[in-house]
């Protein structure tokens, strides 16, 4: 990143103690502060260069952060991160949100390896919870628009965050339907490479296959939209989950759910049968060792 960095121990903005560099990029980095004007929590600040920029650089720059600042001071959800201000001074940009406590989904498949199946049904399941709460929004839907494990905070408790809103946009009739023109290969839907609308269902082909890629570690992009069938990879998943992934990963939109709430329904049946299965299974083998006492203290 160009410039000279924020220091270790300083107070920046009259407010926040900046403790450590959480990271850097080429043109952005991010410290962990302590907010001395909000009780002393910890904050992640995000700070952004357009120095050494050219003009057209400096206004889709412009452009994208005010946009992701300004959907998330409008949001409030337990899986979104809270943004406490965003400001800019010179040539830098601030967005200054709740410092999570956890890794990304891609860090932690990276260190622990592929996710279980219980795993991926529950952060599917909370990840649905936020997308069902950004796209019932009033008086107009919010796409994403670049889900993937990048993207996705799990915290050393299990809860989710979903977090960068770079690229997230109303649905509004007058606006232009197509999204911004970055995409993620493996996990951007294929509309999005073409000059085709990108709507709700193009977060679902997102979720399905970061799903997906949290359970196999398998590059998406390898597949070019042509993505096998779960269990070839995975065969001892559940064929219920492979088939819900499938819908997701259709080519075609039309194909895909048409909402987040009915993958949210197939996720939680899922569930609930798995438990019910773990259920009998530990009342089953609760029987059987019922029986195998009272027969052995039954010779003695």
């Amino acid at each position: 990143m160009r410039g000279k960095p924020l220091e270790g121990g300083s107070l920046f903005h009259g407010r926040y103690r900046i403790l450590s560099t959480l990271g850097r990029g080429s043109f952005a980095s991010v410290y962990l502060a302590r907010d001395t004007e909000w009780k002393g929590n910890l904050v992640a600040v995000k700070e952004i260069s357009t120095e050494g920029f050219s003009e057209q650089e400096f206004r889709e720059m412009n452009a994208q952060f005010l946009q992701e600042a300004a959907f998330m001071m409008r949001l409030e959800h337990p899986g979104l991160p809270q943004v406490v201000e965003f400001f800019a001074e010179k040539s830098r940009y601030y967005l200054v949100m709740e410092w999570i406590a956890g890794k990304t989904m891609h860090e932690q498949i990276h260190v622990k390896g592929p996710a279980t199946e219980d795993e991926v049904v529950d952060w599917g399941l909370q990840i649905c919870e936020v997308l069902g709460y950004l796209h019932s929004r009033d008086p107009y839907p919010v796409l994403l628009g670049d889900l993937k494990p990048s993207n996705v905070m799990i915290t050393y408790d299990g809860k989710v965050k979903v977090i960068d809103f770079g690229v997230a946009r109303y649905l509004a009739p007058s606006q232009n339907p197509r999204t911004f023109a970055m995409v993620s290969p493996g996990f951007s839907p294929p509309e999005k490479y073409s000059k085709f609308d990108c709507d709700l269902r193009g977060d679902i082909y997102s979720l399905g296959a970061t799903l997906y890629w949290a359970m196999t570690r398998t590059p998406l992009e390898k597949f070019r939209f042509q993505i096998p069938p779960l269990r070839r990879l995975c065969p001892d998943a559940h064929p219920w989950l492979e088939a819900l992934l499938a819908r997701c990963l259709e080519i075609e939109p039309a194909r895909r759910w048409v909402r987040v709430s009915a993958v949210r329904e197939e996720l939680e049946k899922l569930r609930d049968q798995k438990k019910d299965q773990q259920t009998r299974v530990a009342s089953r083998t609760g029987d059987i060792l019922d029986e195998l006492y009272r027969y052995k203290h039954g010779r003695l």
